[in-house]
């Protein structure tokens, strides 16, 4: 190996030290309360070296974001699109639930991601992928409700209309897990899954 690939896989590695670093600290103390000092010190780098890698703070949250939303389009395009309409929109949900429960650390510190996103000073290159990434999603998502609309099997409303009600349900189940007034369960799993289907089934 040669001086100049070893250079490369240092800074790579040292990159990677410096997400993680922010990554525990985000989830430990939350993202307002972090500091790049705090990040340097806990990756064992100068101050100096993370800006080598990273613009800002927020430049941290965008890798973040973007390798949470590339994971998710990676499991829903293992979504088998011959199986039928309902069991895609119940593998589609079980995504989103076990992505956002599977680590209670990840999901506070994406959850927290996520809102920050759009904050002044995000690059323009970065907005750019958040954007192309929730289209994707959205587009995905909003296709499967319009096959079951087509088919049938769903109410003829609007699919914005009930792609708005499954995440809006969702997201605030999410949030009050967040909040630890209620604990993740296949209890509560299922009830989530019971409302959906009774209120948009035909």
């Amino acid at each position: 190996m040669g001086i100049a690939d070893r250079k490369a896989r240092e800074f790579k590695r040292r990159e990677e030290d410096i997400i993680q670093a922010a990554f525990d600290l985000f989830a430990e103390y939350g993202i307002e309360s972090v500091t790049i000092d705090m990040i340097a010190e806990k990756a064992e780098v100068g101050k100096g070296t993370i800006y080598k890698h990273f613009s800002s703070k927020n430049d941290i949250f965008a890798v973040l974001i973007i390798r949470q939303g590339q994971e998710l389009l990676e499991m829903l395009e293992a979504v088998p699109w011959d199986a039928p309409v309902l069991v895609q929109i119940k593998k589609t949900m079980r995504i989103f639930w076990d992505m956002h429960i599977s680590d209670m650390r990840k999901f506070s510190v994406y959850r927290k991601c996520d809102q920050l996103l759009l904050m002044e000073d995000m690059g323009p290159d970065v907005l750019l992928e958040f954007e192309k990434q929730s289209s994707m999603k959205n587009e995905f998502i909003r296709g499967l409700v319009q096959r079951a609309i087509d088919e049938q099997i769903f109410k003829d409303e609007s699919v914005d209309n009930f792609v708005a009600a499954a995440i809006g349900l969702f997201s605030g189940v999410f949030d009050t897990i967040l909040a630890g007034e209620v604990k993740p369960s296949e209890e509560l799993y299922d009830l989530i899954e019971n409302m959906i289907f009774k209120g948009f089934m035909r």
